[in-house]
């Protein structure tokens, strides 16, 4: 296949990125939505779903380091960790490598791409053979609000959260999670581009607000989300978050403990986020 591109179809960014492609590896259309893999010459395989390029080979420990390793790191001793979506495994790989870790519980409704992942994607689903991994197919939403005090960190990896993930933002699932979590226990979700989703950031931040005590925001580059400054918006019961609370021990590419540190937004641009004075 010679000159052949895949335009994503993003409908919550102001742009459109496009990939050159060498071939398609796999085309479906599971029970809850479109399943492409994608081979590009520059990003090796690509995982899209629903016309939105979730991962590629070479860029995604960018995105699954920060969203793990930062929570895991400020909790002092994660044993119980609760995945909700993230069925490419990725962020199950890196919650892993903590040898705190007893058990590490991976909740998406499709399990088409699970198994899609650990065909295409060895690197990223390599966690699903661990013996602490626990995989459960059902909605994330609904799964959690059986359990109390039962995880110490909550780690929400999910499709775009202004789509059908949106209940995965409000207020009342946020209440769900400090319930389910331990006294001490911390959450994370991914939360969009300051660029193009500046709103929804904040709106998640103030929503958080009102259910933990210590709510924070940061942030790393992703190549291939649109906007590319990523934000992931961690709240925490107890522990402080800006700092890792033991020493990083992990095999990374990018994770450490200085860009845990340089990771969060300084002070004074985080309150202007937070109180409308930084606007686009």
């Amino acid at each position: 296949m010679k000159d052949v591109f895949f335009i994503e179809r993003d409908p919550y960014a102001p742009i459109r990125h496009c990939y050159a492609v060498n071939k398609v590896l796999y085309e479906s259309k599971s029970d809850y939505q479109e399943i492409l893999v994608l081979e590009s010459p520059e990003f090796g395989k690509l995982l899209v779903l629903d016309g939105v390029v979730q991962l590629d080979e070479k860029y995604e420990f960018m995105y699954h380091e920060y969203l793990a390793h930062v929570p895991l790191h400020a909790h002092p001793n994660p044993e119980d960790v609760l995945i909700i979506g993230g069925g490419d495994g990725g962020t199950l790989r890196e919650v892993l490598k903590h040898e705190s870790v007893k058990r590490a519980v991976l909740v998406d409704i499709d399990k088409e791409v699970i198994e899609v992942s650990k065909k295409f994607f060895p690197t990223l689903s390599s966690g699903f053979d661990d013996p602490r991994s626990i995989v459960v197919n059902e909605d994330g939403y609904k799964y959690i609000q059986d359990y109390e005090g039962e995880f110490d960190v909550v780690i929400v990896d999910s499709t775009d959260p202004v789509g059908f993930a949106h209940v995965l933002t409000t207020e009342d699932f946020f209440r769900f999670v400090h319930r389910a979590l331990k006294d001490d226990g911390i959450f994370v979700g991914q939360t969009e581009s300051i660029h193009y989703h500046l709103d929804m950031v904040v709106k998640v931040q103030k929503n958080l607000q009102r259910v933990f005590p210590i709510v924070d925001l940061y942030t790393s580059v992703v190549p291939i989300y649109a906007g590319y400054w990523w934000t992931y918006s961690i709240a925490s019961k107890k522990h402080p978050v800006r700092e890792p609370s033991r020493e990083v021990k992990v095999q990374t590419k990018i994770y450490s403990a200085d860009m845990h540190r340089y990771a969060f937004l300084p002070e004074s641009f985080y309150k202007s986020i937070l109180e409308g004075g930084f606007r686009y």
